[in-house]
């Protein structure tokens, strides 16, 4: 089934995220540490990752669609809503086939850029999804889709799960130079989008943990004319060292950060439902007082913080105090692009992804 068959586009998104979710299932087990413990302290060894299609060196799209392999794979995926965008490289494969959209994705790709499902069918990898979908997402839409294939997280209708990073914004970087030599060398244009894509992946941070950690670091990061406060980045999830001393008093030599500024010695936690369970509030309350007492500042932001304009501007004149940036408050027109922009990201969040406010 779907062996002529190429998915693409906001299919792909679907797909990609589904399979998010079906490596999280297949690494849930009672006697092991929750999968983004071991993503983060155990750089993911001995994860089970079949749930991954293996990258193919399929180099162009199929020229058509087989019409019976559409309802056949809307059948067995219905994260696809009923719809599926398949890619064809030439114009005559356009042709009408029901349920499905058929976009044209002529010219060459470097190996890679497709991979294949257990049942044959192609499907765009992350890196390309990403410049498909600079077609048809808005520049915040295109962003936060960049945080989520380079983070830990796969979002979905029943909420997020946390799962390996599908890729990197420098493995997609090398993608699109990769692109761009093979088609220089053919003598054939880049896709459309390529630009909005390059621009996007620019402001795009490796490795949050979650969607509204992926909106805390675009609020604080982003320059203001984007929507954001501007402040230097943080690395995010990044292992923050304590000193000799403070390890040996405490017996431990590190923690795990949402965003941490090692040179500045601050670090950024983002408290999302998750942390109100009970073991998890001992984790950050001790994390808490463990770096402080080795001579971090520690700043926190909660989702009724992120909502605010108000609270989320005091947090992010904390944040630049503590890193030595010199603070600018804000005139009327950029706090009503800050909040429209944050207010758009949040609404996109389904009730599985969001913290529950009483």
């Amino acid at each position: 089934m779907g062996a002529g068959t190429c998915i693409g586009f906001e299919s792909a998104r679907a797909l990609w995220r589904k399979i998010g979710h079906d490596v999280a299932r297949d690494n849930r087990a009672d006697d092991a540490p929750p999968l983004l413990v071991r993503l983060l302290f155990d750089s993911g060894e001995g994860l089970d990752m079949s749930a991954l299609p293996a990258r193919t060196r399929v180099s162009a799209a199929p020229a058509r669609v087989v019409a019976h392999e559409v309802s056949e794979l809307l059948g067995q995926h219905p994260e696809l809503g009923g719809r599926l965008d398949a890619c064809v490289s030439e114009q005559a494969g356009r042709h009408v086939a029901t349920g499905a959209t058929m976009h044209l994705t002529s010219g060459s790709y470097p190996p890679g850029s497709f991979c294949r499902m257990p049942d044959g069918t192609l499907l765009a990898s992350p890196e390309l999804t990403f410049v498909q979908l600079a077609r048809t997402l808005s520049d915040d839409g295109l962003l936060a889709y960049g945080y989520e294939l380079c983070g830990y997280y796969a979002r979905g209708a029943e909420g997020f799960c946390s799962c390996p990073k599908l890729t990197s914004t420098g493995r997609m970087g090398r993608y699109l130079e990769r692109l761009e030599r093979l088609r220089a060398a053919r003598g054939q244009g880049m896709p459309p989008g390529v630009k909005r894509v390059r621009r996007a992946l620019g402001q795009v941070l490796d490795g949050a943990a979650s969607p509204e950690e992926a909106i805390a670091s675009m609020v604080l990061a982003l320059p203001r004319d984007r929507g954001g406060f501007g402040l230097p980045p943080g690395c995010l999830n990044r292992a923050v060292p304590l000193s000799s001393e403070v390890a040996r008093i405490f017996g431990i030599d590190s923690f795990v950060c949402d965003a941490s500024w090692a040179g500045r010695r601050v670090a950024f936690e983002y408290q999302g439902w998750q942390h109100k369970i009970r073991s998890r509030q001992t984790v950050d309350l001790r994390k808490g007082n463990v770096l402080v007492a080795d001579g971090w500042t520690l700043v926190q932001a909660n989702r009724a913080m992120l909502s605010s304009q108000e609270l989320m501007e005091e947090v992010a004149v904390t944040l630049s105090r503590a890193l030595g940036v010199r603070w600018e408050p804000p005139d009327a027109s950029v706090r009503t692009r800050q909040l429209r922009f944050r207010n758009g990201l949040l609404a996109e969040l389904g009730p599985g992804e969001i913290e529950r406010l009483s």
